[in-house]
């Protein structure tokens, strides 16, 4: 790392707060420094762990960083969020964390900015669909508007207005310490973390063991997509991990049943980090499925007695299915065979009533899974890992649902070189993404004289063009730096409109050799998404990084352009060993129109002569002509169909853009005879079209709509909000 020739950065003079601000009650730092951190609480916690807050708040400080201490019995985020817009204006605050009773922001109409979360908002009461987000806090640009009567506890809900800035740059971080409803006393639990943290703090210990559990179900179990995972932690970890074994993959198939051997690596006194790759709910981290080379009675009939306990008449479908009679599943209901089926089931997985005992010792876990950082409820998986006696100090988890299509290696690289949590987790936030814990801990860096923090706090735009330039003439002559150093470069730059920085992208993206940073040059392209995205993209297809290639394929069909047929063909008949890449392809296919791509397939194969060329071609031939794209405009066009399959069909154009059919979809939108709510449907699903090709005949349309006089109340949100999204730069 080079970062001795930054180390100017001005000195941040502390100015004076009034002790009390309306009801809020604030305690200085004790020190200057050239950022600041906020310790946000209740006043309950203050009072019942003022001795750990203290402590805390000292041994943060002896790191060179300032910490304000500020309680209230909290009414709405909105006195939060005016407390941290305060202090980041006139006191440079870099972060906070939420200690105990701190509202929390449930997040409407914003589903967008998740990686996947897609739960029909107008079907489900606001506590289950809501997003739980901390975006509301440390976003200051996202704007939101109250959902009137809706405070439910803590739980405070709000829609994203239709013109607030469609994406996320956070300009803090967050995250939050709460208390565990099954542990007990909830300030003996924050007072016992808090001695935790501060133990973690004045603990040596550099970033020299890394942990990687991948579940079953993970990337559709392709063996091609966990061996890349390999390939770029070494990247991004360095030497340490390259020569001395201390990073270990580890992955659902090494053993019927892996969590003993999960648990051990939990357990393990010198675990640093540890990333699960799982399926996962609020409650439970499903670690793998049951083992299918076991005896077919065990294996099947657990299978069909499971199916039956949820539904009987599905598994009695099923086993019609698969040629069963009712023999297999007909004890489902006896004590004895539920108590075995259970103690099988908690075998392929660990549950919170189990984290207490496991204690885990990595002081760092990140829950690439669904549901394990969900704070809105009183018990969650990554708060139960914080709060069990063990040395685990932070998480990072997702409030909902998450994309396995989704890299979670992001800037990992910055970690090792001592970057705090929170200055990580803030450059690489979605929606439903927090930290859980103290994100202030860091590791100890290899090079105890650089200041990574300070350096990335930096937000010259002008700095980071040299930093860029710098890492990438280096990277280029093979010299040992850390990738991600230049990653955070390039994302600054975007942020920053530098100028010319499309251009920059697409040259990293062709001559790095590093994958990661590759990947990244992507992944910001396409937020730019310009000419030279759609040239990387032809390139990505034939990367040596199976995310890349994975990734590419899917954004062709997102994009929708003719000129991508030829490289989703060869992608599918050349990465055939790469099953998410084959599934990806086949996906984006299906968003062609039918004819072009049966030419396109019938001009690939021409002179393809290879063993299975018939069969390749004769099966992609077959799944574009069973585009469901027909049946699925038919329905969406056909007014007497029954309301709930319209809308349906046009619900899942949020997912899938059958491009081919774009103006029949515009014109139902359009349609003044047409049902408000289908029209209003329309436009909200035509929102997530930010890629396609075609995104300025929806532009069009939307301001068409906008200037018409005539044009129902019910739709301007959604058009505004499409229109937003449409012509946003990023």
């Amino acid at each position: 790392m080079r970062f001795s020739y930054i180390k100017s950065i001005f000195l941040l003079l502390l100015m004076t707060l009034p002790v009390t601000l309306a009801a809020q009650q604030f305690e200085q730092p004790a020190v200057s420094g050239k950022s600041s951190f906020a310790v946000i609480t209740d006043s309950k916690t203050k009072a019942n762990c003022a001795a750990e807050i203290a402590e805390y708040k000292s041994v943060i400080e002896s790191e060179g960083l300032p910490v304000f201490v500020v309680w209230a019995d909290w009414e709405s985020p909105e006195q939060v969020k005016g407390v941290l817009q305060k202090l980041h204006s006139e006191k440079n605050l870099e972060g906070a964390v939420f200690i105990g009773d701190v509202p929390i922001a449930m997040v409407m109409k914003a589903q967008f900015m998740t990686s996947a979360y897609k739960m029909d908002e107008r079907h489900y009461p606001l506590e289950t669909v809501a997003v739980p987000s901390d975006r509301f806090y440390d976003d200051f640009d996202l704007t939101f508007e109250k959902i009137k009567d809706s405070t439910k506890g803590l739980k405070h809900f709000y829609n994203l207005s239709p013109k607030s800035k469609p994406y996320i740059e956070c300009d803090i971080y967050t995250a939050r310490i709460p208390a565990q409803e099954s542990n007990g006393d909830p300030y003996a639990q924050i007072s016992a973390y808090l001695k935790k943290a501060v133990a973690a703090h004045k603990e040596k210990n550099k970033f020299d063991k890394f942990i990687s559990y991948t579940g079953h179900g993970s990337y559709s179990n392709s063996i091609t997509a966990w061996r890349a995972e390999q390939q770029i932690a070494n990247e991004q970890f360095g030497t340490e991990f390259k020569n001395n074994g201390n990073a270990r993959y580890i992955r659902y198939s090494m053993a019927d049943y892996m969590k003993p051997y999960v648990i051990k690596e939990l357990r393990r006194e010198d675990g640093d980090l540890m990333i699960f790759h799982e399926h996962g709910d609020y409650f439970r981290m499903y670690l793998a499925g049951y083992p299918e080379d076991r005896e077919p009675k065990e294996y099947l009939g657990n299978v069909m007695r499971t199916y039956a306990r949820r539904n009987i008449k599905r598994a009695q479908e099923n086993a019609e299915k698969w040629g069963l009679d009712s023999t297999w599943y007909s004890d489902y209901k006896d004590p004895k065979r539920v108590a075995e089926d259970s103690l099988l089931d908690l075998k392929t997985g660990i549950i919170l009533e189990e984290i207490n005992d496991i204690a885990p010792n990595a002081r760092m876990v990140i829950f690439d899974a669904c549901y394990n950082g969900d704070f809105r409820n009183p018990d969650f998986i990554a708060g139960k890992f914080i709060m069990a006696s063990g040395k685990c100090v932070v998480g990072f988890g997702n409030s909902v649902n998450v994309l396995q299509d989704k890299s979670a290696f992001d800037l990992l690289g910055l970690l090792r070189d001592g970057a705090r949590v929170g200055l990580w987790a803030q450059h690489i936030n979605i929606l439903e993404s927090h930290v859980i814990g103290d994100p202030t801990f860091h590791f100890t860096p290899y090079d105890e004289s650089e200041e990574i923090n300070n350096f990335l706090l930096n937000n010259d735009v002008n700095f980071w063009a040299g930093v860029q330039e710098d890492e990438f003439r280096l990277s280029l002559e093979g010299a040992e730096v850390n990738p991600d150093v230049q990653n955070f470069a390039m994302m600054k730059l975007v942020e920053g409109d530098y100028p010319g920085i499309s251009d920059k992208l697409l040259e990293i993206f062709k001559e790095s050799p590093y994958a990661v940073v590759r990947y990244n040059a992507l992944y910001l392209l396409q937020k730019l998404n310009d000419a030279n995205y759609r040239e990387a993209l032809k390139l990505a297809v034939t990367d040596s990084y199976e995310y890349i290639r994975r990734i590419a394929v899917t954004r062709m069909g997102a994009i929708g352009s003719e000129e991508f047929l030829p490289y989703l063909i060869d992608a599918y008949v050349n990465d055939v060993h790469a099953t998410r890449v084959v599934f990806n392809c086949t996906s984006s296919l299906l968003c062609f129109d039918v004819e072009k791509a049966k030419a396109a397939i019938e001009e690939y194969f021409k002179d393809k002569s290879y063993y299975n060329a018939a069969k390749d071609k004769e099966f992609l031939l077959k799944l574009v002509e069973d585009n469901p794209g027909a049946s699925s405009i038919s329905a969406i066009t056909n007014k007497g169909k029954k309301s709930g399959t319209r809308v349906s069909y046009i619900q899942f154009l949020r997912n899938r853009q059958y491009h081919q059919n774009l103006e029949q979809c515009i014109k139902v939108m359009e349609d003044p005879t047409d049902d408000e709510f289908v029209r209003t449907l329309m436009a909200e699903s035509l929102a997530w079209w930010r890629l396609s090709y075609k995104k300025d005949e929806i532009i069009a349309s939307c301001k068409k709509l906008l200037a018409d006089k005539n044009t129902p109340e019910q739709m301007r949100p959604a058009l505004e909000s499409a229109l937003t999204r449409l012509t946003s730069k990023k």
